[in-house]
């Protein structure tokens, strides 16, 4: 149910940076009306792109996030109470409330991962790097062909690694078995136009995110999900690239070269998974 408000002179006030736009609203409301409506602006909080929460007016993708509510009335004289788990002040006025937006747009770069509906992804890029000795006597000289290059003179290569953290917002129902069983696997088919086994999922960060104050005043809560990969695509002098599997082989001596890494049995040492299911709800 919509409830009456006015708006305060002076607002709205509207800001806009490298993090988008924000705004900040101030509204004035009867005092036994506040709750409902810093409900109508917080909505349920599970939809994005939708009706959930309040927009911002003409500007859809800047999203009310917090609010704050005070008093704004005549008579504010103290109050007596002996019990202080029961019982607010009580005013016969009015309540202030401010209600604070940013924008909040899924982002582009993690189109191609579907999530499950009423959340999306956000996405940020780091870069980090590792350094590889290669092999004792794997190389020659370009002058010297038939001279290798001696231990003492073993040269190492530096390899980027993209930083991938993609965050997961309004996660009602983690994937916490799933998260458990992909750290440490590599990707089996094309992540983030990167080739399969070259993105190793290297951990998660995961910490309750609030969605409003629902039924019977209790908080409801979500999980803000940020996962973490790490992209190794070595682009080898013969065009391939390669990935965690592999590592550099100087032997036989006429064909040294990288190579994909496999015990006896086959088994590489970082196992393949579906980072599709990182971004699905968890089945009871």
């Amino acid at each position: 149910m919509s409830v009456s408000f006015k708006e305060f002179a002076g607002s709205p006030v509207e800001t806009r940076g490298p993090e988008g736009m924000r705004a900040r609203r101030v509204l004035l409301c009867a005092w036994d009306d506040r709750q409902d409506v810093i409900d109508q602006v917080l909505g349920d909080g599970y939809e994005f792109g939708g009706s959930s929460r309040a927009r911002y007016p003409d500007t859809p993708d800047v999203v009310a996030m917090r609010t704050r509510s005070e008093p704004f009335a005549d008579d504010l004289a103290p109050q007596a109470f002996d019990n202080l788990t029961e019982g607010l002040n009580q005013y016969n006025g009015f309540a202030k409330v401010t209600v604070e937006y940013e924008l909040l747009v899924p982002s582009e770069r993690a189109d191609a991962i579907t999530v499950e509906s009423g959340t999306f992804l956000t996405y940020r890029q780091g870069i980090s790097q590792m350094t590889v000795t290669l092999p004792e006597d794997s190389l020659s000289w370009q002058d010297e062909p038939s001279e290798f290059v001696p231990s003492n003179a073993v040269p190492s290569i530096r390899i980027p690694l993209i930083e991938h953290q993609l965050t997961w917002h309004r996660v009602v129902s983690p994937p916490w078995q799933a998260i458990r069983n992909g750290a440490g696997t590599v990707n089996d088919a094309a992540f983030l136009g990167a080739a399969a086994a070259t993105v190793l999922f290297d951990g998660t960060n995961a910490e309750p995110e609030f969605l409003r104050i629902g039924d019977l005043a209790r908080a409801e809560l979500a999980w803000r999900i940020v996962y973490v990969f790490r992209e190794k695509a070595v682009k080898t002098g013969s065009g391939e690239i390669v990935g965690w599997n592999h590592a550099y082989r100087p032997l036989p001596v006429a064909d040294p070269g990288w190579d994909e890494l496999a015990d006896a049995n086959g088994n590489r040492p970082y196992r393949s998974s579906d980072f599709s299911q990182l971004f699905q709800f968890a089945t009871e």
